[in-house]
């Protein structure tokens, strides 16, 4: 059954903001209100000075807005007892992803995040097929140069995460989305970081490696080196085969529509979620461990970074936790 009529405020109106918008309508729910500061808005729906305004008239938010802006908006949003659909990542910080985590508890909500390739068509069919994972490797490479083309704030750690948070969360997401993990935490967690040039406050390469208590290896980066163009190096090994070069099809990542088509899933998903009102307790341990397995990556690195810098020549380093 479609739900009609769920009203729902957007919080945000850039390029993400505006898809949402689109989707939503597009799931048979009503855009009831923006938050955003821009002034160059031509839909025809009421702007809202606040979050804590747009609250009270709906029943769910969505949140486009730079990255260390999504932690504080989620924990209002949950304290007022809103369903929430979040662009990734989820927060940056162990501080935030406490908070939201005994918010949660204390009051849950359908909560999603925006992952969109676990809507990838192609993606989702090779998760169906994939059994006896034994390593998972996925690396997302996307030029912060065009990254950052009209988001000048991607290139700053305070605000957007550094690489780890900005592109990092997506491929850690996939690879864990792909093999199950449930929510289970990495053991033996080492993390990864290269220095390569000006263009950012953070390491522009980064990764990190660990294992699920089942012994499956799971290895996730980002490399935002310059203008490299976007591509997604997925390597998998299993007990009979690998990918590339197997029986296991490689995705179709770029084809017509595909964007629009991850973004119809993650609404739609969204919108159903919240017409059943049940909080989506399993999919959402999962959000919050991928968070944590991040944060102490990053920590590795940063630990590391003080310690071993000036010894390796600023060509990386590594950690081991």
């Amino acid at each position: 059954m479609k739900p009609q009529g769920l009203r729902v405020g957007v919080v945000g109106f850039g390029e993400a903001g505006q898809i949402h918008v689109r989707h939503l309508l597009g799931a048979g729910a009503e855009v009831v209100g923006i938050v955003t500061r821009r002034h160059d808005i031509k839909r025809d729906f009421p702007i809202y000075p606040s979050v804590s305004a747009l609250l009270s008239d709906v029943e769910a938010v969505t949140i486009a807005v730079p990255n260390y802006l999504h932690a504080p908006i989620c924990l209002e949003a949950m304290r007022g007892g809103k369903a929430v659909f979040v662009e990734k990542p989820l927060c940056l910080t162990a501080c935030e992803l406490i908070q939201l985590e005994e918010t949660y508890r204390l009051s849950p909500v359908p909560l999603k995040v925006g992952f969109r390739l676990r809507w990838n068509p192609s993606l989702r069919t090779l998760r169906m097929k994939l059994h006896g994972a034994r390593r998972v490797r996925c690396i997302y490479r996307l030029g912060i140069e065009k990254l950052a083309a009209g988001k000048e704030w991607t290139r700053h750690q305070a605000e957007s995460g550094g690489a780890f948070f900005t592109l990092g969360i997506h491929a850690l997401d996939l690879a864990r989305w792909l093999v199950d993990a449930q929510g289970k935490p990495l053991h033996h967690l080492e993390a990864r970081v290269v220095h390569l040039d000006t263009s950012a406050d953070f390491p522009l390469d980064v990764s990190l490696s660990g294992n699920l208590p089942d012994g499956t290896q799971i290895v996730a980066g980002a490399d935002l080196r310059g203008d490299t163009p976007f591509r997604l190096d997925l390597e998998i090994q299993t007990e009979n085969s690998c990918l590339p070069d197997s029986s296991l099809t490689y995705p179709d990542l770029e084809g017509e529509h595909v964007a629009e088509l991850e973004y119809q899933g993650l609404i739609t998903d969204f919108i159903e979620a919240v017409y059943r009102g049940e909080p989506n307790f399993s999919e959402v341990l999962e959000f919050f461990q991928s968070h944590r397995d991040l944060i102490q990556a990053r920590e590795i690195a940063a630990s590391c970074e003080q310690c071993l810098w000036t010894k390796n020549g600023g060509e990386g380093f590594r950690g081991l936790g």
